[in-house]
């Protein structure tokens, strides 16, 4: 069985080299019963955190959960977790002391990289999109 991850990698190097279609993100992807995590680790000179945010799908509906708080994401919101995916594959390496590490799990695959940028912040652009910080 492909990864989804895998094929997602070689669509979007499709995409890029032929301009089809963009290729799918997780949340796009998930089907009723279903969810997904973002595993945010960062990791500095003076500092180490990780936090977890999970999306689950229910009868059309998208809800996450972070920390001890549940709620239902707005369609504004879901645009925030697209881009939030889209920018992520998209990264370079860097070459900052701090490095955020993101897992992004759903079912049984995984899909990890880090940013090095020292600009992207990307984990903290999306918990602040949802109201979380």
């Amino acid at each position: 069985m492909t990864s989804i991850f895998a094929n997602a990698a070689v669509h979007l190097e499709n995409t890029l080299l032929h301009a089809q279609e963009p290729v799918p993100t997780i949340i796009e992807l998930l089907q009723d019963g279903e969810s997904f995590s973002i595993e945010i680790t960062s990791l500095g000179c003076f500092h180490g955190t990780r936090q977890t945010l999970s999306v689950s799908r229910d009868q059309g509906v998208f809800k996450a959960h972070f920390k001890e708080d549940t709620f239902v994401i707005t369609d504004k919101q879901v645009d925030a977790f697209i881009n939030f995916e889209l920018q992520l594959r998209a990264l370079d390496l860097g070459g900052c002391t701090t490095v955020d590490t993101y897992v992004l799990q759903y079912g049984n695959e995984k899909f990890r990289t880090s940013d090095g940028t020292c600009s992207w912040n990307g984990g903290k652009k999306l918990l602040q999109q949802l109201g979380l910080v």
